[in-house]
């Protein structure tokens, strides 16, 4: 079958990930072409919603929050969930996985939002 977010990643997949985006000791992008791409990713590319502040990203979405802007992606299969996210420049990121069904008034991806975005 083919993959689909975190489903054919593991917790020090999605952790190495997330260091190589905010410059993390284990995860700094020591090649050029490395730091290039992980730049170009989260460049903004299309701008919606009111006033236009929700951005996407080749891969992420961007939010501003009042402590900066922050990049996430959040996905969920029969089974699985997963939430990526990080505020640039400060080192914080979030990485949570679940393996549970998926139901319209689940709160897994509102609580690790809320952990990125109130977060100092």
């Amino acid at each position: 079958f083919t993959a689909a977010g975190a489903v054919r990643a593991t917790p020090l997949d999605l952790l190495t990930f997330l260091e190589a985006h905010t410059g993390g000791a284990a995860g700094s992008p020591t090649d050029s072409s490395l730091a290039a791409a992980l730049t170009e990713v989260t460049r903004p590319v299309l701008r919606r919603g009111l006033r236009h502040t929700h951005t996407h990203t080749l891969t992420w979405f961007q939010h501003p929050t009042p402590y900066g802007p922050v990049l996430f992606h959040a996905g969920a299969t029969l089974g699985q969930q997963a939430f990526l996210g990080f505020r640039p420049g400060t080192g914080l990121a979030v990485a949570a996985t679940a393996t549970r069904r998926v139901h319209r008034a689940d709160t897994f991806v509102a609580t690790a939002y809320g952990l990125l975005t109130e977060t100092r």
